[in-house]
């Protein structure tokens, strides 16, 4: 026969099972190492940079699609003059690049090693005069001039002009990645075939004869140029990533 007091005891039984039991977890939870989840520092989706090349130098942005794929765009270019002399003349050259660029890189292991392509806007050409000395003569498609003849000669060349794809490779700041990193492609503009155009202020410029061997002289120069359809763009820089 049950008492009052085991009653009571039996009442509190259930009780004292359940403090024990969330006593036992808390014991457990406190002996347990807590699980600290890594949170990786987002970056932003927009990079800014700098670079220099054989298409100039200028400034980039670069914006981050996903871990895999960038697109970049940039404005480089270039102005340089070069003065030189021989025994026969003194030269003047001019170098004027400009190129608007566009291309999609593709970042294969998510890393910095891509691939790329896309397009420049280019306006680059380079300008060559020469202003004969003295007694100075010249041979122009087989026939010799002399530099009371010919004046000044000058020749102008179009490197690039207009649109044209690119191919390249590369390595650059890890897409996911923020803070500076640097930057370096190698790759291939191709374009059409360069031209070059000479001319002359000299008395004998309007004759027939020689304008016709003008433009035999025209015609190995343009030959020379014909490995620039595959005009190499080289460049290195820098850039920031917010």
């Amino acid at each position: 026969m049950k008492t009052p007091a085991s009653n009571s005891r039996a009442a509190h039984l259930p009780g004292f099972a359940l403090f024990a039991c969330l006593l036992a977890l808390t014991s457990h939870a406190e002996t347990q190492p807590a699980e600290v989840q890594k949170v990786e520092p987002k970056s932003s989706a927009i990079a800014i940079g700098a670079e220099t090349g054989t298409a100039g130098f200028g400034p980039d942005v670069v914006i981050t699609v996903s871990k895999n794929f960038t697109v970049t765009g940039g404005y480089t270019w270039l102005n340089f003059n070069y003065d030189t002399s021989s025994n026969d003349a003194d030269y003047n050259g001019k170098l004027k690049l400009s190129n608007v660029q566009a291309m999609l890189n593709w970042h294969p292991f998510a890393g910095a090693f891509h691939l790329s392509a896309g397009a420049f806007l280019s306006d680059n050409k380079v300008t060559v005069t020469g202003k004969p000395k003295g007694n100075a003569t010249y041979e122009i498609g087989g026939t010799t001039y002399t530099a009371a003849q010919i004046g000044t000669l000058s020749g102008n060349a179009e490197l690039v002009k207009g649109a044209a794809p690119y191919v390249g490779f590369g390595w650059a700041k890890t897409p996911v990645k923020g803070g500076f990193g640097v930057f370096a492609d190698i790759g291939v503009l191709f374009t059409s075939s360069a031209k070059a155009s000479l001319s002359a202020t000299g008395p004998i410029a309007g004759d027939a004869t020689f304008q016709s061997n003008l433009r035999k002289e025209e015609k190995k120069v343009n030959d020379d140029l014909k490995p620039l359809r595959y005009y190499p763009i080289i460049k290195i820089g820098v850039l920031y990533r917010f």
